[in-house]
């Protein structure tokens, strides 16, 4: 008598490798070198995602963008504030922005302007530029100080006796002092590209001018257990 054909769908793990054991590989091509991923030219090599930015990244970002922003922020203004202060803020534009009111009691507060020209006519007891672009500041005497800070390409000029000027973390600031300032104390920190101009001593015409630059540069020696810090020779020809 035959054997007894095997149940349908029978044979379990014995079929499969049956199956195995039967399979030809006589079809099959063989892969080269040149056809193995890692040596493949053509091949774009992976990177790994960057993160996202994070919304705290991102703002402080624009808040870091907005902050070394120059020039104008809201609506002009042009006052007096708590009697004291005279404020000159977001002005653009403006070719001669003359204050006559001013007293040797107030100071004067020039903030967030650009491509202006302001003539304080009046001594008065202090200016503060702060946030300036391409801005000129005509003044006569001021009593304290005249203080830079966070402007770009500015000039000034005083036609009066200026005691001292600050400049503090400014590109470009052209002081323009007469005979009467000269012994006004100029007082620099993170700035660059700063000049003083004065009248040439060995000149006769009041007209000739000197231009010098403010130091920028130093060299620090160790001596003992100090530092001895002077101007860059860059500065002493």
């Amino acid at each position: 008598p035959k054997p007894a054909a095997p149940a349908a769908g029978g044979g379990g793990m014995a079929a499969i490798f049956g199956g195995i054991s039967g399979f030809s590989t006589g079809g099959l091509k063989k892969v080269t070198d040149d056809m193995k991923t890692k040596n493949r030219k053509d091949e774009v090599p992976l990177e790994a995602p960057k993160p996202a930015a994070k919304p705290a990244d991102l703002a402080t970002t624009k808040a870091k963008s907005t902050r070394d922003q120059k020039g104008p922020r809201g609506p002009p203004i042009m006052e007096i504030q708590r009697d004291t202060n005279w404020m000159i803020e977001n002005q653009e534009g403006q070719n001669m922005l003359t204050l006559e009111d001013a007293t040797m009691q107030q100071l004067v507060c020039i903030i967030n302007c650009r491509n202006c020209t302001i003539h304080i006519k009046t001594k008065v007891k202090s200016i503060s530029v702060d946030g300036c672009e391409k801005v000129n500041v005509i003044c006569g005497d001021v009593l304290s100080a005249v203080e830079f800070v966070n402007c770009d390409r500015m000039q000034f000029q005083t036609t009066g006796k200026v005691n001292a000027v600050a400049i503090d973390k400014c590109n470009g600031i052209n002081l323009h002092l007469p005979k009467e300032s000269l012994g006004a104390e100029i007082t620099s920190a993170k700035s660059s590209e700063m000049n003083v101009t004065i009248p040439d001593p060995d000149s006769s015409d009041p007209l000739d001018t000197i231009e010098m630059p403010i130091p920028e540069q130093f060299v620090t020696l160790i001596k003992g257990k100090k530092l001895n810090t002077g101007v860059s020779s860059l500065y002493t020809h």
